[in-house]
């Protein structure tokens, strides 16, 4: 209610009689004063200024008042009120610290007014073109300005589709249309038309144009003007400005137009650059996510060896990637099924909600799901290497377009990296069957060879004490013959005992290592040297040699089989033997060893068959040897991670070189 205050009779009667409304309002906007004709423009209910009049909200006159008050500051504003029509007002502050509110009615045609609704205009776009938003809200934001300030029929605003050459309709404001067209392609219509020839095209007599394609809505709704712009951008058509009105455009209007036109094309270049700058940044963000997902779901796929836990990760993963709702993994383990036997899921899904799925060839499709959000579906198989299925990856989202051919080349690729890694799972998973069926074979390989050599060397032993007793038993009644013969019987009986224990050291080499420690080589070679007991023309020479981290055991069978050899072979004469090193590799991960003599030396044409088995180049009788020793060292050496040969000529002496690792790792563990 607008509460009149007392003041004396003249002034009242002044303020009665003047043409214009007089407001009066405190600090919190209540109405402390308001004359007749107050009462007449912005009605008579309502405590405040807002109660009285809620259209002053939507103008700009609530942006000035509210300024005036907060600054206090005068200001002067046009604009229209839907009820009323065209106003100005004047808000000065007064002393009491609220607002003088004076508003009379003008007339819209003035220069005047004209010139106030084209600044007010100016202004709104400009604000529009400058706020935060998107390129259609800030589009609309123009039309509804250039309908309210020019008082037009109906103002729209058209983009450029460059790809497609159509103009896309962003913003309309005003009078509907009927048959209103969303997309012009360029050279149709008047507006098509405008972007094709590069120039404006203004008339005041619409509805008799020769352009004009719906004449007939023109004369019902009184459309009399039209202007078109181009909306040019560094020469470029960008977009069209087309106003229509009920009332001549004079050159006023036309040359605001144009000086509009041009800040909304700058405005949509700007627009359209931030929004492809979102777009863009965006994009990398969703890459870089991917990316992330994808780094993650390799590293799941190459450190997981178990088939469950690697599928649920791949899974919740995949789930994320594909930004799905649901998302399972069905698959099967032993093939057996005609049925895929097992199935991970991830997201708003339960297991039990899932369908048995058949492993032969089945179309998925969204129905086979129903219970499920599937109005985006997405079922990508997961096959093996050679061909074969063992799984399908499904996906499902509640919002239609969600998967995008990208979606499904990222998940294409997921279910081909997860068929490896399911296949290597499978194998590492035999391989351990394989190990732990080994490892119990090498066993039962170990309790044959003891029980077989304690068999076998006891009636040996039982045939080299026969001998021996008969020997003794006939005393003289036995010539020298028969003696030789029963010596021949008991070194006959003395190398199948060799042979037997080559045996078995064989079957045992690289077996057994016993603890990794710290062997200083060259300390090691001089104690073996020192347990061959050679004879006193026999000389060792150490060179520099490394200290290793290995077990002492298989290195030790090594140096005493090719130190032994040495003696063995070069009995009788004067010889010097050597043992060295030198790095190996580029990293010093492994050691080149070798054992050198002056001796007899061995022909090329014998270098491979003497690491066979039971190979000797001398005959047994001169020389005992059960023709292992070397199988040994080159089936210890290679079981390391190394090789064994030699380098020698008949009469200059031979090298036997074999690699050793610096450092034993996991990786050469071997299995007994």
């Amino acid at each position: 209610m607008v509460v009149a205050v007392e003041p004396d009779l003249d002034a009242r009667k002044v303020l009665s009689l003047l043409p214009y409304a007089v407001l009066v309002v405190d600090r919190e906007w209540r109405i402390t004063f308001g004359n007749h004709e107050a009462h007449r423009l912005l009605g008579k209910t309502g405590d405040t200024l807002w109660e009285l009049c809620p259209e002053l909200e939507s103008t700009s006159f609530g942006t000035a008042f509210r300024y005036a008050m907060s600054d206090r500051a005068e200001l002067i504003s046009e604009s229209a009120l839907p009820s009323v029509g065209w106003l100005q007002a004047r808000a000065r502050p007064i002393p009491e610290g609220g607002l003088l509110i004076t508003l009379r009615q003008i007339h819209p045609d003035t220069t005047e007014a004209l010139q106030a609704r084209q600044a007010l205009l100016v202004g709104d776009i400009g604000f529009a073109l400058t706020r935060h938003g998107t390129l259609k809200e800030t589009l609309q934001s123009c039309a509804d300005a250039l309908v309210r300030y020019l008082d037009a029929a109906l103002a729209r605003i058209y983009t450029l589709d460059a790809a497609s050459r159509e103009l896309v309709l962003e913003a309309s404001s005003g009078d509907a249309v009927p048959d209103q067209l969303e997309r012009i392609p360029i050279g149709r219509a008047k507006i098509g038309k405008i972007v094709e020839r590069g120039a404006p095209y203004l008339t005041n007599d619409f509805a008799n144009d020769a352009r004009t394609g719906n004449r007939e809505w023109a004369v019902r709704d009184r459309i009399t003007s039209f202007a078109g712009y181009p909306l040019r951008m560094d020469g470029n058509v960008v977009g069209v400005l087309a106003v229509y009105g009920r009332h001549t455009f004079g050159h006023d209007v036309a040359g605001a137009l144009a000086s509009i036109a041009d800040s909304i094309a700058l405005g949509i270049e700007r627009k359209s650059a931030d929004e492809a700058r979102r777009a863009a940044e965006t994009e990398l963000r969703a890459k870089a996510e991917q990316l992330e997902l994808l780094n993650e779901i390799g590293k799941n796929l190459t450190s997981e060896l178990e088939v469950g836990p690697l599928v649920q990760r791949v899974t919740n993963l995949a789930t994320r990637l594909a930004h799905a709702d649901f998302g399972a993994f069905f698959y099967n383990l032993d093939g057996t099924s005609p049925h895929f036997s097992h199935v991970a899921v991830a997201g708003s899904v339960a297991r039990d909600a899932l369908p048995a799925l058949p492993i032969a060839p089945t179309q998925l499709v969204p129905s086979t799901f129903p219970t499920l959000p599937n109005a985006s579906f997405l079922a990508v198989p997961v096959v093996a290497r050679g061909g074969k299925p063992i799984g399908a990856l499904v996906f499902g989202q509640e919002q239609a377009g969600a998967f995008t051919e990208g979606t499904e080349a990222l998940i294409g690729g997921v279910a081909a990296q997860a068929a490896i890694a399911m296949d290597n799972a499978r194998l590492f998973d035999d391989a351990h069957k394989l190990i732990g069926e080994l490892e119990n074979a090498n066993a039962e390989l170990d309790q044959f060879a003891y029980v077989a050599s304690h068999d076998l060397k006891a009636p040996l032993r039982g045939i080299a004490n026969l001998s021996q007793w008969i020997e003794d038993d006939l005393g003289d009644k036995m010539d020298e013959q028969g003696r030789y013969h029963m010596g021949l019987l008991r070194g006959r009986v003395r190398r199948l005992e060799g042979l037997i224990d080559g045996i078995l050291h064989y079957s045992r080499a690289d077996r057994n290592d016993g603890e990794s420690v710290v062997v200083d080589v060259a300390k090691f070679a001089s104690e073996l040297w020192e347990l061959l007991a050679p004879a006193e023309s026999a000389k060792l020479v150490v060179k520099d040699l490394p200290k290793l981290q290995t077990a002492k055991i298989p290195l030790q069978q090594v140096l005493m089989n090719l130190m032994g050899n040495a003696l063995k072979y070069n009995q009788g004469r004067e010889l010097t033997v050597e043992v060295g090193a030198q790095p190996e590799g580029d990293h010093g991960e492994m050691w080149a060893l070798y054992v050198k003599d002056d001796g007899v030396g061995i022909s090329p044409e014998f270098h491979k068959r003497i690491w066979g088995l039971f190979q000797t180049l001398e005959p047994r009788d001169k020389v005992e040897s059960t023709g292992i020793g070397l199988a040994v060292v080159r089936k210890i050496v290679e079981g390391r991670g190394g090789r064994a040969w030699i380098d020698s000529e008949l009469g200059a002496g031979a090298t036997f070189w074999f690699t050793w690792p610096a450092t034993d790792t996991p990786t050469r563990t071997r299995h007994g």
